[in-house]
């Protein structure tokens, strides 16, 4: 009896080796599927271009985290009109990007600005690629009756015109930011569910699910250790396309009055519009800077997405 407990525990040793030796094997995998990725990326100059201007802005945002947010204001509210940067003629000494009405340092509430708009553009559209990736992966990998009653429910999603929605649900709850985030965050998977159930009806074809399955695998272990990690690819294209989209949407919502203007917001929108109120031809500094802080990171993020399109190609990873 002693030699079969020893001779069992010997065993469990071997299998749990075993299991460890397997999972660091499949962590070496897809490190290097990473650092292809990496290399592919870095071969093609404008999604270079694409992913130093992204890592540039996500920089400036956590930068931003630790500015105090008394720096933004410079001067008194009811005195304050718009001062060029000291490159700009007679502008204000030290300011890089001058200020904007009432007494706003433009640098400064820009940064807040980029930080602001990141972090809830990356919660709308993350949030809704998780959403999305685990309805389109039930959907897929179960068929039948979920398949049909997820997709008629991501179609009635779909239809919604989301700029309305976010206006109806202003109305009835409140304008505020939000207000505008959370309306944006219900509307957005279903493409991320459409994309990744077209992925894992082609995915779950494969020969190692059916092996996976005769090896008696449980339904969650195939669909989140062998199906989901194969469907990913587009799903990271799509995000790094859709966070541009959002900024645009936050910055043309806010600019045409979502959120009252009644007081300071550091957003991009927010800023053109303070720019735009104070006689924009004589102080042009105030709409252009926010302007280009917010077309650069479009530019930026569109060149990533295209870039990643091109280098997750399986035909360029032979």
């Amino acid at each position: 009896m002693r030699n079969m407990g020893a001779h069992v525990e010997v065993r469990r040793g071997i299998r749990s080796a075993s299991g460890r030796a397997e999972l660091w094997r499949g962590l070496r995998r897809r490190l290097d599927e990473y650092s292809l990725t990496l290399r592919l990326l870095l071969k093609r100059p404008l999604a270079a271009a694409g992913l130093l201007i992204t890592l540039l802005y996500v920089g400036i945002a956590i930068a931003a985290s630790f500015l105090p947010d008394r720096d933004v204001l410079q001067t008194n509210f009811t005195t304050a009109y718009p001062q060029p940067p000291w490159w700009w003629g007679n502008g204000t000494p030290g300011s890089w990007f001058g200020t904007t009405y009432p007494g706003i340092d433009l640098g400064m509430a820009i940064f807040k600005a980029i930080r602001i708009d990141l972090y809830y553009s990356s919660i709308v559209v993350l949030g809704g690629a998780i959403v999305g990736m685990l309805v389109g992966l039930v959907a897929g990998y179960k068929g039948g009756l979920f398949d049909e009653g997820l997709m008629r429910s991501t179609d009635v999603a779909y239809s919604i015109p989301f700029l309305v929605f976010a206006i109806a649900v202003a109305y009835v709850i409140s304008r505020d930011f939000t207000t505008l985030n959370l309306s944006l965050l219900i509307l957005w998977w279903p493409p991320y569910a459409r994309l990744v159930r077209s992925q894992v009806l082609a995915v779950k074809a494969n020969m190692f699910v059916e092996a996976a399955r005769a090896a008696g695998a449980s339904d969650l272990r195939i669909m989140f250790r062998h199906i989901l990690p194969n469907t990913l690819a587009p799903v990271f294209v799509q995000v790094s396309l859709d966070l541009g989209v959002v900024i645009q949407i936050f910055a043309a919502l806010i600019f045409i009055g979502f959120v009252p203007h009644s007081g300071y917001l550091p957003e991009l929108g927010a800023l053109i519009f303070y720019g735009f109120g104070s006689e924009p031809t004589s102080y042009p500094w105030t709409i252009l800077f926010p302007g280009l802080a917010l077309v650069i990171f479009t530019v930026g993020v569109n060149l990533l997405g295209d870039g990643l399109r091109d280098v997750l190609d399986p035909r360029l990873r032979r």
